[in-house]
């Protein structure tokens, strides 16, 4: 009897815990879900090499300072990034398959985050020669409430 009860707390006690967003260890909120579907929406459109897409889910205020805060010489923002940026992806990249696992996200009023691992693999044409690349790593995407939307503010 006792051996019965201790299964049936037991049984209780996991079904009380937290709901995660399928395939991720991100607590099922309807503010989660919202972020991770902009996330998707990134994901998608960097696999199609929709550079409209792509320019739809980034903020105005955009800013990148490829992780070198000391030298401004390669930081860049919303502008600099639809003249530079996007022409490469569209006229240089000819696949992508681009793969992301959520793996934690931080949501402070209009302000949010995106933590995950990624695998990419695409081909491009360089000088005319055509190649496959590939890359493993984990990353960041920073997001602001935006006309009601999830936009990218940082990290592509």
């Amino acid at each position: 009897m006792r051996l019965l009860v201790v299964a049936a707390l037991g049984a209780v006690m996991l079904s009380c815990g937290p709901a995660y967003i399928q395939g991720t260890t991100v607590p099922d909120t309807a503010e989660n879900r919202d972020l991770l579907d902009a996330v998707e929406q990134y994901r998608l459109a960097v696999e199609q090499r929709d550079a409209g897409a792509l320019v739809e889910l980034i903020a105005r205020g955009y800013f990148e300072n490829a992780s070198t805060t000391a030298d401004a010489k390669d930081d860049y923002g919303f502008e600099q990034l639809i003249r530079k940026v996007m022409p490469v992806l569209q006229d240089n990249v000819k696949k992508v398959l681009y793969k992301i696992s959520v793996e934690k996200v931080s949501i402070k009023g209009g302000q949010a985050s995106a933590f995950f691992e990624y695998e990419l693999t695409f081909q491009y044409v360089e000088g005319g020669l055509e190649g496959w690349a590939t890359g493993k790593d984990k990353n960041r995407l920073d997001f602001v409430l935006e006309d009601g939307r999830w936009k990218i503010i940082a990290g592509l």
